[in-house]
């Protein structure tokens, strides 16, 4: 559960030598794949990074790139400037001018559900990159994605965003297998008891949860298992149940044009107010804000939302349903 993570294909980019694609940063994390060429990645703060064929490349949001062929030399070419869809209903970022390019890459935006909720990705601040060349699955699927780019068919735009789900999956798999995670909550979820409680909220996020009875649920005492889940997740059961609901939240206002009252009450707010005050300060704007801030986003890549039209009575997602 801890990486169930979806992600969004949207992009196939080639770059040539000689030019630097530039993006500015959108609001949702995103996710290159190098098909071949080699990426020389610069983001504001850091020293170029340099990522090979097979490699993976998560992006935090909000922060603009600078992606070209050589180490931050070339032309700079606007990314929107440059962009037309393709005929696997992808959008296509081109500074070859309809030429093959000397770096080629696509891209795809992260959907974290229930990731998110566990903090996997909250805490991204700098681009994580893995040499994913040596595991035979990501191979595979690297060369089906250029198979797609190169003769793209019916469902394309959906094969690539399955397989690069695939390749993300490992990559977070070896990612946080070697980091300081592994020692604390990875290894602590494996236990069935934290386990129980974790799906609890979860799957009824909205429900009146307390330590005592989420304690209960796992079969520990009050004092134990608010201890164990403390040094797990490094935030109370309770603090986990309010980002937990946070989440769910920002999904449906991603996803839906449910109005903010009913969301507020779906997941267990009693009032508008009381759900905005607190969605503020998890995500730095107020429900309505983050709502039109995803919006513009999404038309900026000519790719709308799909909002899922609202009807008294409808049954609600569940916090991973889009996965």
């Amino acid at each position: 559960m801890t990486l169930d993570v979806g992600v969004e294909s949207f992009a196939i980019c080639e770059v040539q030598r000689g030019t630097q694609l530039v993006a500015r940063g959108g609001p949702e994390i995103e996710v290159h794949y190098v098909l071949s060429g080699t990426m020389h990645l610069a983001i504001p703060g850091h020293l170029p990074i340099m990522c090979g064929p097979g490699s993976i490349v998560l992006v935090p949001p909000g922060i603009p790139q600078s992606i070209g062929v050589d180490n931050g030399l070339g032309t700079e070419m606007i990314a929107m400037d440059h962009c037309s869809s393709g005929a696997n209903g992808m959008l296509r970022f081109d500074t070859t001018t309809g030429g093959c390019g000397d770096l080629r890459f696509v891209c795809g935006l992260i959907n974290a559900s229930i990731s998110g909720s566990f903090g996997l990705l909250d805490t991204i601040r700098r681009p994580i990159v893995e040499d994913m060349s040596d595991a035979d699955v990501v191979r595979a699927n690297f060369q089906m994605m250029a198979t797609e780019r190169d003769a793209p068919g019916i469902g394309s735009r959906a094969m690539t965003g399955a397989l690069m789900k695939t390749c993300l999956l490992v990559m977070l798999r070896r990612h946080f297998a070697r980091s300081e995670h592994e020692s604390s909550l990875l290894s602590t979820l494996r236990d069935p008891r934290l386990g129980k409680a974790v799906t609890a909220v979860l799957d009824k996020p909205a429900a009146r949860h307390s330590v005592a009875a989420l304690a209960s649920v796992a079969g520990m005492s009050r004092s134990a298992f608010a201890r164990e889940f403390s040094q797990a997740f490094t935030m109370s059961p309770m603090e986990f149940v309010a980002r937990t609901r946070l989440h769910q939240a920002a999904e449906m206002l991603r996803s839906t044009n449910m109005p903010v009252k009913v969301i507020a009450a779906s997941i267990g707010f009693s009032s508008r107010s009381h759900f905005s005050r607190a969605f503020r300060d998890g995500y730095g704007a107020d429900p309505s804000a983050y709502r039109r801030a995803v919006t513009k986003q999404a038309e900026a890549i000519h790719q709308p939302p799909v909002r899922r039209p609202y009807r008294r009575g409808r049954a609600l997602p569940s916090i991973g349903a889009h996965v």
